[in-house]
């Protein structure tokens, strides 16, 4: 009997371990399978928020490529106003006398210096005052003698008074007739070194006033051209200021020395500085606004005079880290935008992270990173929208199939 139970003792035994053995082999390929399914899951997270483009597609949907910008988003005064010049930085250029136009030497767009031949125009009167000239100088050589002759002469009591004062007359007309003649052709470009050689041109040249642009030309070769008549006009952009326009409630806002954010109403996307220089004093009754002028800090590239401008005269300064409105996705009440991850020569990896966003101004909105990022990192500044679709467009076809 006691050995029956000892036996029935040792199988209740073997079977309870067992049993435990099964059990823990199960739990514990469960924790594993587990842990597989939250790796995968986490690897999937991971890889739904990343997206491969080809070069060729980020030209297709006009994607463009950035850093992070500090731009002044603080307390400003919101103006508008256009891009000038100060009068004595563009020219209008014209012949003194018409002629027709043998030549032109630019075209628009060319960088011109003071003094720089723009054109020539011949003239058969050109020719005939260039030969007067010379007539008149030969002559005046003559009277300047005879004048000096009969001068001695009335000492000497020799001649009368009278033909003294004839030969004085004589000289003197003579003088300032030459004199004149000189000063138009010189206004006309002649070169008096070559004219007094003897030789006479028949062409003059139009002469550039100012260095500067040509911004406009309204002349060709063969046509005629009468005095006055404008045939160029020249700009030089390097003293480009703006023109704002602040209304009478505001006035009391602005001085001298204020910093200023714009951009082309054109191009928004582009963040000019300046600073304000001079304020108007004469009140404009019919806008209820007075001229504010401010000087243009840094690049001038693509601003041109006459240029519409959307300006914030800034009252309290606040520089934040910012991107331009192309570069941020709202998707389900959160903020996203794509950072550059990986480059190669035809293919281009983006990851979308989640950020806040700020104030906005400008075309341009402060970006606050839920988590840090390195320095010089690259994004996505315009058509970030694009990339999103695509992005999406990916994981439907893939949860699709």
């Amino acid at each position: 009997m006691k050995n029956i139970l000892k036996i029935s003792t040792m199988i209740l035994l073997l079977l309870l371990v067992v049993s435990c053995g099964k059990n823990t082999s199960k739990q514990n390929l469960e924790n594993i399978n587990s842990e597989d399914h939250k790796e995968e899951g986490e690897h999937e997270g991971e890889e739904s928020n990343k997206i491969s483009l080809q070069l060729t597609q980020m030209k297709v949907m006009d994607v463009e490529l950035g850093e992070i910008q500090q731009i002044n988003l603080g307390t400003s005064l919101k103006v508008n106003g256009q891009l000038e010049l100060p009068p004595q930085k563009k020219a209008s250029v014209s012949a003194i006398i018409g002629g027709r136009v043998q030549s032109v030497t630019v075209i628009e767009g060319d960088f011109v210096k003071k003094g720089q031949i723009l054109a020539r125009l011949n003239n058969p009167e050109f020719i005939t005052m260039q030969r007067d000239y010379l007539s008149a100088k030969s002559n005046l050589s003559f009277f300047e003698k005879d004048y000096l002759r009969k001068k001695e002469l009335l000492k000497d009591g020799i001649t009368s008074a009278r033909a003294f004062q004839e030969s004085e007359a004589i000289y003197f007309e003579g003088k300032a007739e030459l004199s004149a003649t000189r000063a138009t052709l010189q206004l006309m470009g002649i070169n008096f070194s070559t004219l007094e050689n003897g030789k006479i041109t028949s062409a003059i040249p139009v002469i550039a006033p100012i260095k500067g642009y040509i911004q406009k030309i309204e002349i060709n070769i063969g046509k005629s051209i009468v005095p006055e008549q404008e045939m160029f006009e020249i700009v030089d952009n390097e003293h480009l200021h703006i023109g704002l326009k602040v209304f009478e409630k505001d006035i009391d806002k602005t001085k001298v020395g204020q910093k200023i954010t714009f951009a082309l109403t054109t191009k928004p996307d582009k963040i000019y500085e300046a600073e304000i220089f001079a304020l108007g004093r004469a009140f404009d009754m019919n806008t209820r606004a007075v001229k504010v002028h401010a000087k243009i800090t840094g690049t001038h590239e693509s601003l041109l005079t006459g240029m519409f401008v959307e300006a914030r005269i800034i009252i309290d300064s606040k520089n934040v880290d910012a991107l331009p409105d192309g570069a941020f996705v709202h998707e389900n009440g959160l903020d996203y935008i794509f950072i550059l991850k990986k480059k190669n020569e035809n293919d281009v990896e983006f990851e979308k992270i989640q950020i806040n966003k700020g104030i906005s101004d400008l075309g341009y909105s402060e970006v606050v990173f839920i988590k840090p990022i390195s320095e010089n990192t690259v994004v996505v500044i315009k058509g970030a929208y694009y990339v999103n679709a695509e992005l999406n467009k990916g994981e439907f076809e893939e949860h699709g199939h």
